[in-house]
């Protein structure tokens, strides 16, 4: 069995695709509100003032096709803009819980508030890609600054 809800309120969206097995990669989970709260996979963040959501980036539970990923994963991601900057968050799942990220040679091992992973810089921001719950999260914020508000904010 398989449901689909979306909900909107206040310009507020909510949108959950699901099955009714326990598997988490049998579809994603997604919503943001009003509170600038996300929910994407499980894990929550709050998205700085300023920023609204691209809603025609979004995508919830495609198919990931990288043999580094086990097979089966998917991957939920969604984009707020505020002018020329932009936050991009991706979580990617598994029935097989994802232990392990081999980063890019570019990235470097750090710890932002409280949560270890991987960094890298570029000339429009930084990419920070850290394992959380058997997942792979990948965060892109205009700045530093910018990252670590929303790993503030997460569920630790």
């Amino acid at each position: 069995c398989v449901s689909i809800t979306a909900v909107s309120a206040d310009d507020s969206w909510s949108f959950n695709f699901s099955s009714s097995e326990s598997s988490n990669s049998e579809g994603g989970a997604f919503s943001f509100g009003s509170n600038n709260l996300l929910q994407i996979q499980g894990l929550n963040y709050t998205i700085p003032d300023g920023y609204k959501e691209n809603e025609s980036y979004r995508v919830v539970g495609d198919d990931v096709n990288q043999s580094s990923m086990p097979e089966g994963s998917k991957i939920t991601t969604a984009q707020f803009i505020n002018g020329n900057d932009s936050i991009i968050i991706k979580a990617v799942f598994s029935d097989e819980k994802i232990d392990e990220y081999t980063p890019t040679d570019n990235a470097v091992e750090k710890e932002i508030a409280g949560q270890k992973g991987w960094i890298e810089e570029f000339n429009d921001g930084v990419c920070f890609d850290y394992l959380k719950d058997g997942k792979l999260v990948e965060i892109f914020t205009p700045d530093e600054k910018v990252l670590e508000s929303i790993l503030e904010s997460a569920d630790k």
